[in-house]
């Protein structure tokens, strides 16, 4: 039998008999935090790594225990936030993905709009074109037309209305 003093020296054989010895307690801890035996097996070979790493923090044999389990549990509550990270982070990805309209799709909107916009007047068009497809401010559309700023407003904000009800519901615009 070894002394303390050696055994202290022979990491090694103190982490690997420690283990081997009380492998299965660390598992139930695990599983306790994880509720899945196989989530529990890699977060113990993963504590157990990090205790091979972090050897020389230990300096007494007899803390081991305490310090390896301290090690299984921060490691199986980090698991746990990868795993809530990762799964917020595929639901975003899923939604924004799904969101996202294939070219098949955007040509097909595009067609729509342009034929919705065919059916508006041609002032309303007009402004309705500029202000939202060319990206023209309303005092600029109000100088290349010159007309008054609050006729730009209104104008759009009827046009806008009138796409809403021809791309919603199928409805002709109303006068023009």
């Amino acid at each position: 039998m070894q002394a303390d003093g050696e055994r202290e020296n022979d990491w090694p054989t103190v982490l690997d008999g420690h283990i081997r010895e009380k492998e299965r307690f660390y598992r139930r801890l695990a599983y306790g935090v994880l509720r899945s035996a196989d989530d529990a097996a890699d977060v113990c070979q993963q504590a157990f790594l990090r205790a091979w790493e972090q050897r020389d923090r230990i300096r007494r044999p007899g803390a081991i225990g305490a310090w390896l389990a301290r090690v299984v549990i921060n490691e199986s509550y980090c698991f746990l936030r990868r795993g809530r990270s990762e799964q917020r982070m595929l639901e975003q990805r899923s939604h924004s993905v799904a969101d996202v309209p294939g070219p098949a799709e955007l040509a097909e909107r595009r067609d729509m709009v342009m034929a919705a916009l065919a059916q508006l007047s041609e002032p309303i068009r007009e402004i309705v074109t500029l202000r939202t497809m060319q990206g023209m401010s309303g005092s600029e559309v109000s100088k290349l037309l010159e007309i008054h700023p609050s006729d730009v407003s209104r104008r759009l904000h009827d046009g806008l209305d009138q796409l809403r009800r021809i791309l919603g519901d199928g409805q002709t615009p109303r006068g023009g």
